[in-house]
Parts: structure tokens; C-alpha cells; sequence
């Protein structure tokens, strides 16, 4: 898949694209990629036009986390199929683009546009003005054709990236996940911790830093998927604050994977978070927190036997 980022230069051709933000990679979401991935079979390249930030933490000054970060979006779309992913940069001069402008200069003329894939309540250029009914109407007027997704309706109610993050503040993991895709993950380089796992409690665990912006659950353990070079494992996680680095707290997200004895520093894992265990706990000895990650352990093996 070709990543375009942090340019606004780029020439495509005979493109069918969907546009939007696509933070959650939902189930909703996913209706317009199959939409791409039908009309990629048909001879067109198959693009997703997204931003490199929230809108409104520009237009607002707001600080809006993300469900899954630019890395994450980039793998889970090219695994989907996807040809071409672009974030073009959200600028003060590209948020005062009329949407007439959006849809001639840059779907059209730079992505090579011939049809457009979006959701039902899309919105986009100046002010959000462009939406379904304007562009009906420049379908009428310039070389395109236009597909519109309903929303999609789950458990009563619209399946939707605010939905899914508010299910993931309160740490209500399994309900986001029947929302999503693919379960909810943290995807990146193990790094080194302060070994307590593999040296004093005799539990090896993988460590990663998520990035500021990522939006995790609640601290606490969870059961987990793990995927390394193609392969599944499963294991228990624990989602906390880590020591400072760089001045600043870091969140972080342990692992310990089942019956697996690799060394995997510096490489990248894919922990999906399957079911919320506990909250964190502090402990008065490491005699006492070893015995715990073994029962969470244990819990990990029984619930993966039962539910996978």
C-alpha cells in the first residue's frame, strides 16, 4: 500500500476513494472499504483520503485522542486491500478550502477520482458545508460517481468512532469490540522494561509505549491476542502509567505471553485486548504480585479455552 503523508503533493489516476476519518476502522466503516475492495476487482485503485490530525484539534485547540494512531490505521488498512492511503495535512489554507474547491482540486484533479465511497453524514470544507446533497449535485456536473453508505445500526444504536470511544473510556472492552473490525490494539516495538518480569518474578513480559495521542481503557488487566511474524499467541496484559522518560509519564501496556520464549526486543507485536480482568492493583510484596500475574495467567488460559 503507498502512504502519503506530511506532502500535499501527489498524482493519481482512475481512483474510487473514500473519504473520512475512519478513527474506529468499525464495522460501518468497513461497508465502504468492501465498496473500494469491489471496484478495485472492476480495474480502479482503491484510495482512502484521510487527515494527519483531528480537525478539531486545529480549528478548536482541542487535544482529541485517537482509537488507533497513524501506524495502526496504515497496517489495518493495507490489510484490508487497500492501494493507496493519503493524510493529507490539516492546515490552517486547506480548512478554508470551499468544498466545491475539495471535490474539484483535490479529488478530482489530484486522486484521479472517478467514484466516491461515503457515509451518510459525511461532512467536509469550509465550515463542514459540503455534504451528501452538494455533492448530488456536482455529480450531475463533473466526471464522478457518487455511493453513499448508510450508517450502521448495532445493539440499538449507530455504530460509530464516538461510540466506540466512549465504550473504551469505561473500559468496557468487550462492547467496543463487537463495534470494531478487528478487537481494539496496540500495535508497536517491544522495548526494554526494568526486566522485574523475566529476573524477579520469573514471568518475561513485552513492553510497549503507545504513543501520546493513542486513547487506551481504563488501567488495569486484560486478556489478550498477540500476533508476531503471522503467528497468534494469547496472553494477559496490564495497561499502566510507566516510569518517566524524558520528563514525562509514559502510558504502557505489558504483556505476558503464554508459552512463548522469544526474544522479541525491538521487534514489532500486535496485542488486541480481548476481556477486562481487573483493575490495577498494588501489591505489598513481589512474592504477592507474582502470585497474582499467575492467577491472571490462569484466568487468561481458561477464558481462551472456553472462548476461542
Amino acid at each position: 500500500m503507498e502512504y502519503i503523508h506530511d506532502t500535499e503533493k501527489f498524482q493519481f489516476h482512475n481512483t474510487v476513494v473514500a473519504l473520512g476519518k475512519f478513527d474506529g476502522m468499525h464495522k460501518g466503516h468497513q461497508l465502504i472499504f468492501d465498496k473500494l475492495i469491489q471496484y478495485k476487482k472492476e480495474g480502479c485503485k482503491a484510495a482512502v483520503f484521510s487527515f494527519d490530525r483531528p480537525p478539531m484539534n486545529m480549528l478548536k485547540h482541542k487535544d482529541v485522542s485517537v482509537i488507533y494512531t497513524h501506524v495502526e490505521k496504515t497496517k489495518l488498512l493495507s490489510e484490508r486491500g487497500i492501494d493507496i492511503y493519503i493524510e493529507h495535512p490539516f492546515t490552517e489554507a486547506f480548512s478554508r478550502l470551499q468544498p466545491e474547491d475539495f471535490v474539484k482540486e483535490i479529488l478530482l484533479k489530484k486522486m484521479g477520482m472517478k467514484i466516491l465511497v461515503v457515509g451518510d453524514d459525511c461532512g467536509f470544507g469550509y465550515k463542514r458545508r459540503g455534504n451528501v446533497e452538494l455533492l448530488k449535485q456536482m455529480e450531475k456536473d463533473h466526471d464522478f460517481r457518487l455511493i453513499v453508505i448508510p450508517k450502521l445500526e448495532l445493539n440499538g444504536a449507530i455504530v460509530s468512532s464516538t461510540r466506540i470511544r466512549s465504550l473504551l473510556k469505561e473500559g468496557k472492552i468487550e462492547e467496543a469490540n463487537v463495534l470494531m473490525d478487528t478487537p481494539f490494539m496496540i500495535y508497536g516495538p517491544v522495548v526494554h522494561g526494568n526486566h522485574l518480569g523475566k529476573e524477579v518474578l520469573g514471568i518475561p513480559t513485552a513492553n510497549q509505549v503507545p504513543d501520546s495521542e493513542k486513547l487506551l481503557p481504563p488501567n488495569g488487566v486484560y486478556v489478550s491476542r498477540i500476533y508476531y511474524k503471522g503467528r497468534q499467541y494469547y496472553g494477559i496484559s496490564n495497561i499502566g502509567t510507566k516510569p518517566t522518560i524524558e520528563g514525562k509519564k509514559h502510558m504502557g501496556v505489558e504483556t505476558y505471553i503464554l508459552d512463548f520464549h522469544k526474544d522479541i526486543y525491538h521487534k514489532e507485536i500486535r496485542v488486541e485486548l480481548l476481556h477486562y480482568k481487573r483493575p490495577e492493583m498494588k501489591f505489598e510484596s513481589l512474592d504477592a504480585l507474582s502470585r497474582q500475574m499467575h492467577k491472571d495467567a490462569d484466568f487468561a488460559r481458561k477464558y481462551v479455552e472456553k472462548n476461542f
